[in-house]
């Protein structure tokens, strides 16, 4: 079936004419307003996926920041109990504050002590500080004194070990009386060696032990 038009008469003619305005109409609207925003929209979208792989490194970033926090305070308790067994200068004060709560715990009688000497070898990292010490006390007494100085954070070591019968001990029954959970009976010297660390790129070659 044939379609009768005939584009020279006017009803065709304003028929053709709003067909084309409308396209020109529906053009111009995508030119100028669709096709900008779907430019927009691309450039956002780009931004919003940038922004979003920024916030994972962040993230990713504040995770191994408390990671390493966490290491660095293990870290940190960690030196602090090697520089308490180990410290790096020797502080007699705080020794002798040691002995003596020890002392007091073990219930022994600390009558002497005296610095003896210094090792320092020349190539060991730290250096050995030597003390001769006297004790009155009884065996179990002075065993727990013994217990008690290796217990201490700071590293300690025992030698020279010479037990006797304490020649000023009160004679007779009444010993200890009275006094049975710290007797006198016994005279212990000993050599206690505390030690220091020391750095080997501080201290030149050849320096022997020196007297403290």
């Amino acid at each position: 079936m044939a379609i009768d038009f005939d584009i020279r008469e006017p009803k065709n003619q304003r028929l053709i004419a709003v067909i084309m305005t409308v396209a020109v109409a529906l053009y111009g609207y995508y030119q100028f307003m669709v096709k900008p925003k779907r430019a927009e929209i691309a450039v956002r979208t780009t931004e919003v996926v940038t922004l979003r792989n920024q916030i994972n490194t962040m993230r990713g970033n504040l995770q191994a920041r408390k990671v390493l926090d966490a290491e660095q305070m293990e870290l940190g308790a960690r030196l602090a109990e090697l520089e308490a067994s180990l410290p790096d200068r020797e502080d007699v004060s705080s020794l002798l504050d040691q002995f003596s709560m020890v002392e007091n715990e073990a219930k022994v009688y600390v009558i002497g002590f005296k610095a003896s000497d210094t090792v320092d070898e020349t190539d060991q990292p730290y250096q050995a500080n030597r003390y001769k010490v006297t004790i009155e006390a009884g065996f179990h007494q002075y065993m727990e004194f013994m217990a008690g100085i290796m217990a201490l954070e700071r590293i300690l070591s025992f030698s020279e070990l010479k037990i006797g019968v304490n020649p000023n001990a009160p004679a007779g029954e009444d010993l200890n009386e009275g006094l049975e959970d710290q007797p006198r009976s016994l005279s212990i010297e000993c050599s206690i060696t505390s030690y220091t660390f020391r750095d080997l790129g501080d201290n030149p070659a050849g320096v022997k032990g020196k007297k403290i």
